[in-house]
């Protein structure tokens, strides 16, 4: 019986160690974070824009990427290799030229080849603050500096280092094939 017992107190201690462990190593959303990915939707879908998540590190952002990509190589830095049933990384802004600070990556049921993904209105947290935009995964970038797509226009191919006119004032973007 005493076997038992410690074999059991033994078990469910490994299992406590090992949810500890998987825990600690998931990346943790924060609510004032720079470093965000949101998932975007094509064009025309009936599926309402998503809310970002947004975590204190860029390696944290990553992190979370990959899962969803279900690639390992996927950063909002690198273009993700696309596969049949994974999530694609298309594209990321950031709030300073250069590709620098705080980033904000969009990722999307697959490549732009044939598809065009669209986020009407950016969530109020990015509105005005996009310095810079890379767009992977045979994607171009449009920039608006109104929502749904209107005003002034800036189009990546792919990326844009600065955003001239357009800089701090994006309001709406599409990821659409290249070419």
């Amino acid at each position: 019986m005493r076997r038992v017992v410690s074999l059991a107190c033994a078990g469910v201690f490994a299992a406590a160690l090992s949810f500890a462990t998987t825990a600690a190593a998931a990346p943790v959303p924060s609510r004032t974070g720079e470093y965000c990915a949101v998932r975007i939707e094509p064009i025309g879908s009936p599926v309402p824009p998503a809310t970002p998540v947004c975590f204190d590190t860029q390696s944290e952002v990553d992190a979370y990427l990959a899962a969803i990509t279900g690639d390992p190589r996927a950063r909002s830095s690198a273009p993700a290799a696309p596969t049949a049933t994974a999530s694609v990384v298309l594209g990321t802004v950031y709030k300073d030229a250069g590709y620098a600070g705080g980033s904000l990556s969009f990722y999307g049921g697959g490549a732009c080849s044939g598809v065009t993904y669209g986020f009407p209105s950016l969530d109020p947290s990015w509105q005005n603050t996009i310095s810079s935009a890379k767009a992977f995964a045979s994607c171009w970038v449009s920039l608006y500096s109104a929502t749904s797509y209107g005003g002034s226009q800036l189009l990546c191919t792919p990326n844009c280092s600065t955003l001239g006119s357009l800089n701090d004032r994006v309001l709406s973007l599409v990821f659409r094939p290249a070419g």
